[in-house]
């Protein structure tokens, strides 16, 4: 068999793998955006069964020797060598790995994921924790089999942000906290206004997220949005992208800014090379690129001056009795005031990499057998206090907020901080060669995405992290850009 006749059979392979991969998506899209509760277990059960037949494909010994093959003997073009590659190193990683593993993994992730949104409002993170135990164990199983280097959680970061580990995340986080506690220490503490402690009903800010999203270019013919529990964005292919956002009835800027971050993930989904749909390159793209992308959205443009002089007025329009009195400019700082809050993906921009720290903290002396998970929840409370003087009264607004864990993102809090300062890197970057301020008031976000779609979303995964920053930027990943737009900012507001 020649090296052609291999990757065609490779390709033919990776297109199978793909459909039982759109079908897995399919259903877990259908969960989490309002699938009948009552067909949850039954929908769980298949969908284990369906994860298992998927492992086992992957892991076909007849392919792993035609894979292994293309890898060693070369001969194909840089484009198909990277695929190779990528999916030759996950082959490799997953060869120990039984597929009944993945099964118990799925079926202990069903129960978690079912049973989450119950204790989060019943206030019953005790009744949730030897769930949220069996999902880590059952995924710190799977990651001991896997080959790899270093401690078990180095690797689950690394899985998350290949070549990122606890001494790379330690060093940033220290610079992060360097300079952000300052800002906060400095910053006098506001009071959120009275205008947004008002009622906004949901259906009228539906209306104004459709004009949002127009104004962002996401488009019904590529993308489409809905509701769930906690937003998050999936991608079936760069032509189909899917994400969820959360109304707030008491603060319409929330639910704009989710759904800008997540709109960041659907462009980066979305403008891919159309040439490796389908592939490695187009599907494992590192958390903290993703959300680099997500991040930059939401704070360089959903927060900005800019946004704000085009919205306030569509805001004032559709609620005019809350806005009423209200200034665009008391708006707009309203929406960046520094201030503790419980809730992270409600945080402003200085605190919240210390929301990040403290998830980072709690979950590496956890997931390193430090910690019980019995006692996450008050070691959550004495840290939210410690870092932002605040104390959590339930669950809801404490461990059992975000779906990360019950979900087993192991690893992937810190991709978030990681992404913030990635935005801000790229950011400096794109304003050099653009008036990016401009163009996001004249309503030319559309084609500053597209710009950073050719700077770099086009790539997806041809090129690791560190070496893309450089393509991009024209120079090595730094928190220096990220440290420097802060202070700047803040100091200004």
């Amino acid at each position: 068999m020649t090296q052609e006749e291999r990757f065609a059979e490779f390709r033919r392979w990776q297109d199978l793998l793909g459909a039982y991969r759109m079908a897995l998506t399919l259903i877990g899209i259908d969960d989490n955006a309002g699938a009948p509760p009552q067909g949850a277990s039954y929908r769980g059960a298949r969908r284990a069964l369906l994860t298992g037949e998927f492992r086992r494909l992957q892991k076909e010994d007849r392919m792993f020797e035609i894979v292994q093959r293309l890898y060693e003997d070369g001969g194909l073009d840089d484009d198909r060598t990277r695929e190779v590659e990528l999916v030759y190193r996950q082959m490799v990683r997953e060869r120990e790995v039984p597929a009944e593993a993945y099964v118990e993994f799925e079926q202990a992730l069903d129960r978690s994921r079912r049973d989450w949104p119950r204790a989060k409002y019943a206030d019953d993170y005790k009744g949730f924790a030897p769930l949220l135990q069996e999902v880590a164990d059952a995924y710190r199983n799977i990651v001991s089999l896997r080959q790899g280097e270093g401690s078990l959680y180095d690797r689950m970061l690394d899985e998350r942000q290949p070549g990122w580990n606890r001494s790379r995340y330690d060093a940033f986080f220290a610079q992060v906290k360097e300079c952000v506690l300052p800002i906060v220490r400095e910053s006098a503490w506001r009071e959120l206004p009275d205008f947004l402690q008002k009622e906004y009903p949901v259906e009228t800010q539906r209306r104004v997220m459709n004009k949002v999203l127009d104004y962002m270019g996401f488009t019904p013919d590529w993308g489409r949005i809905s509701e769930s529990e906690h937003p998050l964005t999936t991608g079936i292919c760069r032509g189909d992208v899917r994400f969820t956002t959360k109304y707030r009835l008491h603060n319409p800027a929330l639910a704009i800014l989710s759904s800008i971050h997540e709109s960041g993930h659907a462009w980066y989904n979305h403008q891919i090379d159309p040439a490796y749909e389908g592939t490695m390159i187009a599907r494992s793209i590192s958390a903290g690129m993703h959300e680099s992308q997500s991040r930059l959205c939401e704070n360089h443009i959903g927060r900005s001056r800019s946004f704000w002089e085009v919205f306030f007025p569509v805001l004032q329009e559709a609620f005019p009795e809350q806005l009423a009195g209200v200034t665009g400019d008391g708006f707009y700082h309203a929406v960046n005031a520094v201030r503790p809050s419980l809730i992270r993906t409600e945080a402003d921009e200085v605190t919240y990499p210390l929301h990040i720290i403290i998830r980072y903290e709690i979950e590496r002396e956890w997931l390193e057998g430090r910690l019980d998970v019995r006692d996450l929840e008050d070691v959550w409370k004495e840290k939210y206090q410690e870092y932002l003087g605040v104390t959590p009264a339930n669950a809801a607004e404490g461990i059992l907020q975000d779906m990360h864990w019950p979900y087993a993102y192991f690893g992937y809090f810190p991709t978030y901080a990681l992404g913030s300062a990635l935005a801000a890197q790229f950011w400096k970057a794109l304003s050099a060669e653009i008036p990016a301020e401009e163009w996001i008031r004249t309503g030319r976000v559309p084609e500053l995405m597209q710009r950073l779609g050719e700077r770099l979303q086009r790539y997806g995964n041809r090129y690791e992290m560190d070496e893309l920053v450089i393509k991009a930027t024209g120079k090595p990943f730094t928190a220096d850009d990220y440290c420097e737009y802060l202070q700047q900012k803040y100091t200004c507001l």
